[in-house]
């Protein structure tokens, strides 16, 4: 007797990750896991954003590598992986300072405003048209 049952659809997004391509640098199942752990589990991953993040995650590896390489010395060391992954970390900050600068171009739009503001009812004063 032959049992047939219905494959849950979380079961058979699990079994295509357990399917691993060897045209991707990385274990399928490992990069989509982390994707997972952040997005919930609430939510489908297409299987080509799988392979997108996937291949994205494989080249910036490569580029990081070459740059590691770059490396005076005979062996790759950790101040060499943080050199080749510095201007990464400092994506962030670079948009820190944007929210930043923004916030003080504004303020200094509002204090030119009021300046201006000031600066004419002074005038208007002093002609006498007030």
């Amino acid at each position: 007797m032959i049992k047939i049952t219905e494959e849950n659809p979380a079961q058979a997004d699990k079994n295509e990750e357990d399917k691993e391509d060897d045209s991707l640098p990385f274990p399928r199942a490992r990069v989509v896991n982390i994707i997972r752990d952040e997005i919930g589990k609430t939510k489908q991953i297409r299987s080509e954003v799988k392979d997108a993040v996937n291949i994205w995650l494989g080249d910036l590896l490569k580029r990081l590598a070459k740059e590691m390489g770059n490396t005076q010395y005979a062996s790759v060391g950790i101040a060499d992986f943080q050199r080749a992954t510095k201007p990464y970390d400092m994506i962030k900050d670079i948009v820190k300072d944007e929210e930043r600068l923004m916030t003080s171009v504004e303020k200094l739009k509002l204090d030119s405003d009021h300046i201006l503001r000031e600066f004419e009812r002074f005038f208007k004063t002093m002609k006498g048209t007030e």
